[in-house]
């Protein structure tokens, strides 16, 4: 079995010895490598942490559903946890802390076990995908804890190692594998087909879908990638680096975690570099928070710091649009809220 949680940290090594600098769509440029133009709008606090009831362990990809309840995988420990938005108590949702097993849980009334969860995807149905990478599975979940593995018809023996999946608007289910491309559940016959392959792909970390659920969105080979009407197009990206720009003109840090909200853009949680990015349906990426370091502070856009930030979702409150951060090297979960344009 592949421990792909590694993968943050392989594919951009030279990002721990070499410092990059960046320009933002616009022409500016600091230090810092450049922000957004309505960075000092951005606002950047702690939601959740070590101090609130139980705690947060090296969090990892998240979702929300709609009644505000996070859902965050800590890999590292094969479990799901949930936060409530009220008291902001930590609660187990699936899985068994540090003890990795495969057993599914249709009925609510048990433990469900995970071995190393990754992704999380949260439909509009409310029901939740799990990518429970060392099971080699997809894992359906509710929100009220009945968690069962996916099933398909698979004709062609496939075996992928799914650490990602999502559903399109037509029904169709896709599973991401980290190194060996994406599947799809096809909904007219349930039967399990390649769609892409690695080398297609490259090393895949994240997957998602707009709002219609009519695209699908990779973040892989350093890119945000979309894959619609059976074509796969770059979106934004091109090679490893820390650039803010349009298309193949903008850069990140390797692996990233990726969600898109309603107003139609894609958010970035740019793990390596520590930067939370916007991607425009276009392609133009600014960053909207962080200044590049590692480290734990609050404040405007550009002056905040995140440690490794690996995953990100998207709600929105009256005029304001709100991005809920897993900042995996602090423990806790960060808060950004900046005005809808």
């Amino acid at each position: 079995m592949r421990n792909s949680f590694f993968l943050f940290f392989l594919v951009a090594p030279s990002l721990f010895f070499a410092g990059c600098t960046k320009s933002n769509g616009t022409g500016n440029s600091n230090g810092n490598g450049g922000t957004a133009p309505f960075s000092s709008k951005v606002k950047v606090e702690t939601y959740a942490a070590n101090s609130i009831t139980n705690s947060i362990n090296g969090p990892g990809s998240m979702c929300m559903d709609q009644l505000g309840y996070l859902y965050i995988a800590e890999t590292d420990h094969n479990v799901v946890i949930k936060i409530d938005p009220v008291v902001q108590t930590v609660g187990l949702f699936a899985g068994m802390f540090d003890t990795p097993g495969c057993t599914d849980d249709p009925f609510g009334s048990g433990a469900p076990s995970l071995t190393f969860p990754e992704n999380l995807w949260i439909g509009s149905d409310q029901q939740i995908y799990i990518g429970d990478y060392g099971c080699g599975k997809a894992k359906i979940a509710s929100t009220t804890g009945e968690v069962a593995s996916l099933g398909y018809q698979n004709p062609y023996n496939l075996s992928p190692s799914i650490n990602a999946a999502c559903k399109d608007y037509q029904g169709n289910i896709y599973l991401l594998d980290t190194y060996d491309g994406l599947y799809e559940v096809r909904a007219q016959d349930q039967v399990l087909v390649t769609v892409l392959s690695g080398t297609d792909l490259g090393i895949a970390s994240s997957i998602t879908t707009d709002a219609s659920g009519s695209r699908i969105y990779i973040a892989s080979k350093h890119q945000v990638l979309q894959f619609a009407n059976g074509s796969l197009i770059p979106v934004a990206g091109d090679s490893i680096g820390n650039k803010d720009g349009v298309g193949s003109g903008a850069s990140f840090g390797g692996a990233m975690a990726i969600c898109t909200g309603t107003d139609g853009n894609i958010y970035v949680a740019d793990i390596n570099n520590n930067l939370i990015r916007q991607v425009t349906p276009n392609g133009l990426v600014t960053t909207l928070a962080g200044d590049g370091n590692s480290g734990y502070v609050d404040g405007t856009g550009d002056k905040a710091e995140f440690a490794s930030p690996r995953g990100i979702a998207f709600t929105t409150s009256g005029n304001n649009n709100i991005l809920y951060v897993s900042d995996y090297g602090n423990n806790m979960v960060r808060k950004i809220t900046f005005p809808k344009q």
